[in-house]
Order: C-alpha cells, then sequence, then structure tokens
C-alpha cells in the first residue's frame, strides 16, 4: 500500500458535572408551562407529513399537539413564537461521534503522533472537563441527540449527565472499543481506547467488562485482519456477538471492507457505524443487511476531511472550518490552523507530492462512497445519518451539513435525508420514542430553519433557533462568538 492510500484509508478508525439547585431553577424559569410555535410549516420527520401553517404546542419539555390553529389552539397563559415563513424539523441526530477526539490530531495522535506539543493524558483530561464544549457546538449546529460509539470509560457518563439538561444533547455512548488491532499510542496511564479481542475467549471477557461499566451497547473495530488470522478473528467477533446478546447489548461494528462488515452482520451486528468504503457492495451484503434490519451509517466525509487534514500540514496550507454559524470552541479553531505547530511531526511519512496526489484522489473515493450509499437506499436499507465527529477536520456539530450535503449528492432525495438524520438517527441510538419525530408525547427537541430542507438539506446551515426539551435557543447566542 503506498503512502498516499495509508493516508486516504487510515481516518477509521460534557457537559458540566450533575446540576446545582441553582442551575435547575434557572432551567426551570427558562422553560415556559406552555409554548406554542405558531405559523411554519412542519417535517415531523416520518417523511409522510408536511404541515403548512400549523401550530406546535408545547408543555414543559414535551410536545402535546402538531396541528393547524384549529386543532391545536395556542393556551391564553402561553409564550408564543411568530414562525410564519419559516420551517420547522425535529433536532438532528449524529449517529456517529467520539467525545474522545478533538477533531483534531492531539486526538488521533496515531494518525500524526504531535504528543510531544500535544501529551495524550493532557488532551484527553481536558475533553474529560470540558464536554460542555461539545454540547454547545452541537446545539448551535441544529444536533440534539448523538451516539458515541468508542471512546474512554468517563464517555459512559455523559448519557444521564446530559439527559435532562436542555443545553446538552442527549448522548447515548459506548465506552471502550473491544478490537484485535489496538493502538499502543492511545492508552495512558489512565485511559484506555480498546479492549482486547485476540481470540473468543479475550473478546468475551471484554464484553464482561462493558457490562460491569453500564456500557449501553458492545462496539468492535473489526479491521481486515491478515489472511492467517482471519478464522480465529472471525471466531472471535462470533463470541463478542453471543456474549453481547446473552447481555442485552447491541453489537455495532466498525467494518469498512465488505468481508468483514458480513461477518459482523452474521455475528449480530444491529449497526455498522460505517460503509463499506473498500470496494463497491455486493447483492449478497446488501441482502444480509436488510434481511437482519441491520442500520448502515455512511459517513461518506471523514474520510476526505483526514486527507484533507494531513495534506494541509504537508502543504502548510490550513483548512478554514466549515462552520456557518460560528459553533466550533476558539481551542479548536486555533490548533486546526496553526498546522505549522504538527509539521515536523509529519514531514518524513508524507511528502509534498504525496500530499497533492492524495488531494487528487478524494473525488474517486467520494464516488465510490456515494455509490455504495445509493445502491443501499434503492435496496430500502435502514440508513441513519452519523459524521464520526472527533476525527481530524470532522469536527463536533457542523460536520453533519456536509455529511447531509453528500447523501444528497448520492442521490438521495433531500426529504429522505432529513428522514435519515432525524427519525433514523433516533431509531439507531435506541429513543424512537421519545425523540426524533414531532409527535404529542415525544420531547421537545426541534429547530426552526430560514429554508425546505426537504428541498435542499444545504438549508440546515439556515438555522435560527434550537428548541431542546423545551427551552428555545437562538443560534446566535449558542455560537462561539457569543461567548468570545
Amino acid at each position: 500500500m503506498t503512502g498516499t492510500r495509508k493516508w486516504q484509508v487510515w481516518l477509521f478508525f460534557v457537559l458540566a458535572a450533575a446540576c446545582s439547585c441553582t442551575d435547575t431553577e434557572r432551567r426551570s424559569d427558562d422553560r415556559a408551562r406552555f409554548t406554542v410555535l405558531v405559523g411554519a410549516t412542519v417535517l415531523n420527520g416520518t417523511g409522510r407529513s408536511t404541515l403548512v401553517g400549523a401550530n406546535i404546542i408545547v408543555e414543559g419539555a414535551r410536545i402535546t399537539c402538531v396541528g393547524t390553529a384549529d386543532v391545536c389552539p395556542a393556551p391564553e397563559d402561553a409564550k408564543s413564537f411568530d414562525l410564519a415563513g419559516k420551517w420547522i424539523t425535529p433536532g438532528l441526530v449524529d449517529a456517529h461521534v467520539h467525545f474522545s477526539q478533538t477533531g483534531w490530531f492531539d486526538g488521533r495522535p496515531d494518525g500524526v503522533d504531535a504528543t510531544e506539543i500535544y501529551p495524550y493524558e493532557a488532551v484527553t483530561n481536558d475533553l474529560r472537563a470540558n464536554p460542555d464544549r461539545f454540547h454547545r457546538s452541537y446545539l448551535c449546529s441544529g444536533i440534539t441527540a448523538v451516539y458515541d460509539v468508542g471512546g474512554h470509560q468517563w464517555t459512559l457518563a455523559l448519557g444521564e449527565q446530559a439527559e435532562d439538561n436542555p443545553n446538552a444533547a442527549h448522548v447515548r455512548a459506548v465506552g471502550p472499543l473491544v478490537t484485535h488491532a489496538g493502538r499502543d499510542i492511545l492508552h495512558t496511564e489512565h485511559y484506555d481506547t480498546f479492549l482486547p479481542m485476540g481470540n473468543a475467549l479475550e473478546g468475551r471477557d471484554s464484553v464482561r467488562k462493558l457490562n460491569n461499566w453500564k456500557s449501553t451497547a458492545v462496539k468492535v473495530w473489526y479491521l481486515a485482519p491478515a489472511e492467517e488470522r482471519q478464522s480465529m478473528l472471525d471466531e472471535a467477533i462470533m463470541a463478542v456477538g453471543d456474549e453481547a446478546g446473552a447481555r442485552g447489548l447491541p453489537l455495532i461494528v466498525h467494518a469498512t471492507t465488505l468481508r468483514e462488515a458480513k461477518v459482523a452482520i452474521r455475528a449480530g451486528a444491529s449497526l455498522l457505524v460505517h460503509s463499506i468504503f473498500a470496494e463497491d457492495v455486493d447483492d449478497e451484503f446488501i441482502q444480509l443487511v436488510i434481511d437482519n434490519d441491520v442500520i448502515y451509517t455512511p459517513t461518506i466525509v471523514v474520510g476526505p476531511n483526514w486527507t484533507r487534514a494531513v495534506t494541509s500540514i504537508a502543504l502548510d496550507t490550513p483548512n478554514q472550518a466549515d462552520d456557518p454559524n460560528g459553533c466550533v470552541d476558539q481551542g479548536t479553531r486555533d490548533k486546526i490552523a496553526n498546522v505549522a505547530a504538527i509539521a515536523p511531526y509529519l514531514t518524513d511519512t508524507l511528502t509534498e507530492d504525496q500530499a497533492r496526489e492524495a488531494l487528487a484522489g478524494i473525488p474517486a473515493e467520494l464516488d465510490l462512497y456515494k455509490r455504495n450509499l445509493k445502491r443501499m437506499y434503492d435496496a430500502g436499507a435502514i440508513i441513519a445519518t452519523g459524521t464520526d465527529a472527533g476525527n481530524p477536520l470532522t469536527l463536533h456539530g457542523p460536520s453533519i451539513y456536509s455529511e447531509m450535503e453528500a447523501m444528497q449528492d448520492a442521490g438521495v432525495p433531500a426529504a429522505d435525508v432529513v428522514v435519515m438524520s432525524t427519525r433514523n438517527g433516533a431509531h439507531a441510538i435506541g429513543r424512537l420514542d421519545d425523540f426524533g419525530t414531532l409527535e404529542p408525547g415525544r420531547i421537545a427537541d426541534l429547530l426552526v430553519l430560514g429554508g425546505d430542507p426537504s428541498e435542499d438539506v444545504s438549508n440546515f446551515r439556515k438555522i435560527e433557533w434550537v428548541m431542546r426539551a423545551g427551552v428555545m435557543h437562538s443560534v446566535p447566542d449558542l455560537s462561539n462568538d457569543a461567548i468570545e
């Protein structure tokens, strides 16, 4: 494999502590008993219903009515928002994120080892202490729920911390990844990214450990093994799937090659957190996905983003964050811009010529990813939107815009991308009874947009308001500029 190709395929791989009484009182004050959103066009997330000039009634944190003014009259004491000419959708769900990663190489030193200037333990300590920066960016970008599909043990506490906080996205987290292919550099004295799966017994022990830690699922990082190890490692993932099933834990798998993805499904995987990147999907794979109701998450943009990130260092051409509403924290922006600091740690592994070759290969790479998505869509697979946020240049929050736009560019109608990014994401997280659609009884997590996303998903960039658990947030108030 060439140095360039290695860079192209290498890619795969909260919030404040418990609230004080004062915080709880403040949140209660922010949330009116009744809120009515008046006059917008409502896309309810199911793909089956669009209401023009509708009212949405929210009582406390939950939706009580969605319909015309006659069907849903505003309570006399309601706080009212006139949203005529706007569009309302459920909050976006990013079904693939990593709170243990920063959005740059300081959080992925296995990509560029700059631990001399970004000590990994210190980076992780800071991530653990300050997940609120990502929550703010998620809400600012319209994301009201995320699935952390692999990280350090401390991420397992994020879900409970965030659940009733209208200033944070819902979180489901799985904790450390089970794998045969760990990276020593991602281990420190206090933090483990991976649990072992070198054989069946080792894999079962790792599942038991996750179960004891109260993980919500088992995530396997299943890279293509050498041919002489395939049989043993196939047996290992089968054992992991069996142990996870016995303990009521869903099995979710990173497998980007066709053979390994098929093995993962046969082992019981209910969610593939990436699409197939190395080759075209085939009929057998598609049928396995359909027959087993597997959720397929494309993550189209993370690979090209990784390539752009590493080549920006090699070529000394910093990338600007694709962040139309200024949601990303300044510290992350500064690291992305300061490619000179990290360049000395890359010079021996990627030349300028290789960097230019890698950039030139991005269009063909994207064509393959989009082609596979379109085949899965045409076959009727369940597809959920995920970004792999936390990887270099795949930033927590606004990266969802380019991901949805890539899905639309693949030939998926915009209205269906909306469903994949709301309802299907909630389904992937296992929270469809609580959010993902705008229906009575659901948590009031929704967005107000200045354009129709069912015509063009780029209109999600025109987000104006985010409601999380009944509390309305103005996007300018959530932006990074508001706290500078």
